[in-house]
């Protein structure tokens, strides 16, 4: 019997682990999301794989290591491998995830995660310090020269972009924040860096679950979510940019469930290689296919196309 066809998005997705990692208390509050019992978390991978998923991103913070030894513990039971990007750079703490980019440090937190030969190895959230100092880029060249055939870098930090210049090394990645929400920021350095010559990937597609229909500025979030420590203006401009979003958006899109146009909006994006998605449940998977029809909907593709050209793009909104 053949293998299923893999699902028309599946080589444009990266599989997100940090909310099938759970959370874990630091000294300011929890870091990550409410945990997800081991069997959906099989689940998820189970379904992701079998869908033609082969990319699936992880860093030793997530669930203070967690998450990674749950997909270590998933390859070996099935017998199966992912193409693995591990984040170091992030280790965490007491107090919370820190900053240690040196390279004995980075080369240290590589040797203790127990997932076999990462296909890619990305320094999570380096500090403003080193992008401007060129500490970033002779750290990824390092990297690269240990051997790890995909490196690059993943930031928060969209103000930052424009300061990496060219990459280092051949098919380097950044990834970067990028969603509707934050889209006027967002667009312009992932622009920025694929002109230069780096890769881009996109995170946090829902922004943090707020793009999909069921958050807003009230919501409670439990004690084990680190989205209860997100400041209130926070929640508020996310939930104004939410509101506001039908008013700008195609009819082909307007009435779209709101992860579909979230996702949707990501993979039409030319300047994005691959889109990091990540699902809690079986559920959130199957918004992909929605997600990739408005994706590839001539009208919806000319409006993301258009966005960003200052004669005859979109309003803001």
């Amino acid at each position: 019997m053949s293998p299923p066809e893999p699902a028309p998005w599946a080589a444009r997705v990266v599989l997100g682990t940090w909310g099938i990692s759970g959370s874990v208390g630091t000294d300011t509050g929890p870091a990550g999301y409410p945990d997800v019992p081991a069997a959906e978390v099989d689940a998820v991978l189970d379904t992701a794989y079998a869908a033609g998923v082969r990319w699936i991103d992880t860093a030793p913070a997530y669930g203070g290591g967690a998450g990674m030894r749950r997909v270590a513990d998933w390859q070996r039971r099935r017998v199966l491998r992912w193409h693995v990007v591990v984040k170091p750079g992030r280790p965490p703490g007491p107090a919370g995830p820190r900053s240690e980019i040196d390279l004995a440090s980075i080369r240290a937190e590589l040797a203790r995660q127990p997932l076999l030969e990462p296909a890619a190895v990305l320094v999570k959230d380096p500090p403003a310090a080193a992008f401007r100092d060129g500490t970033l880029l002779r750290l990824i060249g390092q990297l690269y020269a240990d051997g790890h055939p995909v490196v690059g870098l993943a930031t928060h930090r969209l103000d930052l972009i424009a300061q990496l210049g060219p990459p280092p090394v051949p098919d380097a990645v950044v990834q970067l924040e990028y969603h509707l929400l934050n889209r006027m920021v967002a667009g312009p350095a992932a622009r920025s860096a694929a002109a230069a010559g780096w890769r881009v990937w996109g995170m946090q597609p829902l922004a943090y679950g707020f793009l999909g229909g069921r958050h807003h500025a009230g919501t409670t979030f439990g004690p084990d979510d680190w989205r209860s420590r997100m400041p209130i203006a926070v929640r508020r401009a996310f939930d104004a940019g939410v509101r506001g979003l039908r008013s700008w958006l195609p009819a082909c899109a307007v009435d779209r469930p709101p992860a579909e146009v979230a996702l949707a909006w990501c993979l039409a994006a030319p300047a994005l290689d691959r889109v990091v998605v990540g699902p809690r449940r079986v559920a959130h998977l199957d918004t992909l296919d929605g997600a990739w029809w408005l994706a590839t909907d001539p009208e919806f593709v000319d409006f993301v196309t258009a966005f960003g050209n200052p004669v005859a793009g979109p309003a803001a909104g």
